[in-house]
């Protein structure tokens, strides 16, 4: 979502309010250390984050980060691929100010012009928005653990990159289940769109709360068919609980299962990060 900078970054940083993950990848597309993990249950998130940096020797490095999908929010916008550089341009910033107008505090934006095919009538532009004391939070907390903060993306970009990256078949849906959460988000060239779950694998473990699961299986089947979307991808935490993760394929169209070779399925965020901030 933001740069600061015009350097290129392997570390990559993901903050939950339950999660803590570090991860560095080498040229070579692997770990540089062992990725780590950690529970912010009843910690310090800034104290834990400094003792990581701490026993990592990652002090003075810089690193990519993405804002989760509490803390900024994304907008479609499509116009006809027959308009001028300079109308696209002006177009784009009128919906911007529309956008702002509409906020009474003091936000920040980025927007992204989607890749257009020759077939295509329209071209997409994706906006990202967050509030400014958000972001400057989360600047203030990499600088005083020593961290400096190159890059800002949106965990729902970040997403998209991924499938995008492994050239995964357009239109492509990937539903990630984290602790606490899940998300469900769709691409195409023509739609970017996306969906959250306050609904966690971690959370239903612990309660073991059938009517959570069953509500949360058909919230998801409500949107595919809303969204006349045939399967979609599993990615996250997840993959690692392979009773739950059955359990799950058995109630939802699964395609197929995201994960990289070698690397924990929890780091499916900081991963793709990391490759987006070498990549830059």
């Amino acid at each position: 979502m933001v740069r600061i900078g015009k350097e290129r970054v392997s570390l990559a940083v993901q903050v939950t309010n339950r999660v803590l993950r570090v991860l560095e990848l080498g040229k070579d597309r692997r770990p540089t250390f062992e990725p780590v993990e950690v529970s912010l249950d009843g910690a310090d998130k800034l104290e834990t984050f400094r003792r990581i940096v701490n026993e990592r020797g990652l002090s003075g490095k810089s690193a990519i980060t993405c804002l989760s999908v509490d803390d900024a929010l994304m907008k479609f916008y499509k116009y006809p691929a027959s308009m001028s550089s300079k109308d696209l341009q002006n177009a784009i910033d009128w919906s911007i100010k529309r956008e702002l107008s509409a906020i009474r505090e003091e936000t920040l934006h980025d927007y992204y012009i989607l890749e257009k095919r020759p077939e295509d009538k329209h071209v997409g532009v994706v906006l990202v928005l967050s509030r400014k004391e958000t972001v400057d939070n989360l600047k203030r907390m990499f600088e005083s653990v020593g961290i400096k903060l190159a890059i800002i993306d949106f965990e729902i970009v970040a997403t998209v990159n991924y499938g995008l990256y492994f050239r995964l078949p357009v239109p492509f849906s990937i539903l990630y289940m984290d602790y606490n959460y899940s998300t469900l988000t769709t691409y195409s060239p023509m739609n970017v769109s996306y969906s959250v779950f306050h609904w966690g694998y971690g959370d239903f473990l612990k309660s073991q709360d059938e009517e959570s699961i069953e509500g949360f299986f058909a919230e998801v089947r409500n949107i595919i068919v809303l969204n006349d979307l045939s399967s979609m991808y599993i990615a996250g935490p997840i993959l690692g609980e392979e009773d739950l993760l059955t359990r799950v394929m058995e109630n939802l169209p699964v395609l197929g299962l995201l994960d990289v070779e070698g690397i924990k399925p929890n780091f499916f965020l900081p991963y793709i990060l990391s490759i987006r901030g070498m990549e830059e």
